[in-house]
């Protein structure tokens, strides 16, 4: 999984600004889902068309195109290296993180426990 900086990076390169607001509303939920208990479970809510039509509204085109170059790395794990790479994942990557909310985390029931009963982890996992 890129960190921040990681993204920061891509779009230094590819726009000219960090776009660093982008990156940290795109994995708001990260820590409310940690990556090691709950893999990318965090990208369902907003790495995905929903997310990006935000982002615009918000910042603009070009911030759009951050969130692209976001969601991208996070698909391949790769650097986002040339606009050809946009074109050519962009709709693979929305696809790929737009399903995982069909995906069931893998968490081990004393961790949905701790979470508490009323806890959203405890009611999207029916315990």
């Amino acid at each position: 999984m890129a960190r921040i900086e990681e993204h920061m990076k891509d779009c230094k390169r590819m726009l000219g600004k960090p776009y660093k607001r982008v990156h940290e509303f795109l994995d708001q939920y990260a820590e409310m889902f940690p990556v090691r208990i709950f893999t990318e479970y965090h990208r369902s809510f907003l790495h995905n068309k929903y997310g990006l039509e935000i982002i615009k509204g918000w910042w603009g085109l070009e911030a759009e195109k951050a969130g692209q170059i976001h969601i991208i790395r996070d698909y391949s794990e790769l650097p986002v290296k040339d606009w050809k790479a946009i074109d050519r994942y962009l709709n693979r990557s929305l696809l790929y993180f737009h399903y995982l909310d069909n995906f069931e985390p893998h968490v081990h029931p004393h961790v949905v426990k701790g979470w508490g009963d009323n806890s959203l982890v405890s009611i999207a996992m029916g315990e």
